[in-house]
């Protein structure tokens, strides 16, 4: 597909975060393949700029595992099924912890603003807008996070997050072209989550996480926090 980054989020990011940010969606799309070396002077002249921010975005993509530093550039890593489905892993262990963190707080701004983030999903959809859609699926998950008042979950998270956004990002796109009827059923899934978390009901998110993660994991029980 070869799709592009979108330039609305980009806006008051640094030259780094930019081209990182480019390189990384066509990792996790696999534009780029596994083994390919990518130099400094190859990326700088495709963004016309200088070296300098091209170092900058190496070192972002080397703490999301997506590359290795070479002395003449970088190694591009594989990043398929496997790493993937770690990914999960990781996603479905911080959420876990998170939502334990918050079954004792008082959960009525949570659940508000989980309704506010799935309305603007679903307001994406009708709009074709997968950006949209990505960037508040991403907020939706990040209220528990954040409402856990955890720091370290926090710094985890947000070392996860600029993969997981690629990768949502990438099979948004494809939902939204190939098959938008799917979104009934994700729709429904945040709604148990939902409910879920309203109710405080430890087996309501045990069933949440499985109808969101099923098709990614294959043993959501063995990451639940009791």
């Amino acid at each position: 597909m070869n799709y592009k980054y979108p330039e609305q989020w980009l806006e008051g990011v640094s030259k780094g975060e930019m081209i990182a940010a480019e390189i990384r969606l066509r990792i996790v799309e696999g534009t780029i393949t596994p083994d390919t070396l990518l130099t400094e002077n190859q990326i700088a002249k495709e963004f016309n700029v200088s070296r300098s921010p091209v170092r900058d975005a190496f070192k972002l993509l080397k703490q999301d595992q997506l590359i290795h530093l070479e002395r003449m550039g970088a190694e591009v890593l594989p990043f398929d099924d496997t790493e993937k489905k770690e990914l999960y892993d990781l996603r479905i262990m911080l959420e876990s912890f998170a939502f334990s963190r918050i079954k004792a707080l008082n959960n009525e701004q949570i659940v508000k603003e989980l309704r506010k983030q799935l309305e603007m999903m679903k307001v994406a959809v009708k709009f074709e807008d997968a950006e949209a859609f990505t960037e508040h699926d991403m907020k939706f998950h990040e209220v528990t996070i954040l409402a856990s008042k955890h720091q370290y979950l926090k710094t985890f998270w947000n070392n996860l997050r600029p993969v997981m956004e690629a990768l949502i990002l990438l099979s948004m796109r494809t939902r939204m072209s190939e098959n938008p009827e799917d979104f009934e059923r994700i729709h429904r899934n945040h709604e148990v989550f939902i409910e879920a978390v309203a109710k405080q009901d430890a087996a309501k998110l045990r069933e949440a996480f499985h109808l969101n993660f099923d098709d990614v994991g294959e043993d959501v029980d063995s990451f639940w926090l009791n």
